[in-house]
């Protein structure tokens, strides 16, 4: 799922943020989370995307990637 403005880029670092601290919390501690950690007040299309985004998020995680100091 692919952020389409500035306002949705923002929404989805902070959603991956917090999975990535935290993938056990609850949706609506998510949501809560992410809205107050915003620079901006969320329009009704920024909310939609946070609720999507997380929806997405749950079914697409974030796999860890590992760096190596090993070159071939």
């Amino acid at each position: 799922m692919e952020p389409t403005n500035d306002h949705e880029r923002l929404i989805a670092q902070a959603v991956d943020k917090k999975f990535s601290e935290d993938p056990g919390d609850s949706h609506h501690s998510i949501i809560r989370d992410i809205a107050i950690s915003l620079d901006f007040i969320m329009e009704s299309s920024d909310s939609r995307f946070l609720v999507r985004y997380i929806d997405w998020r749950l079914t697409h995680w974030i796999t860890p990637q590992i760096q190596s100091n090993y070159h071939l």
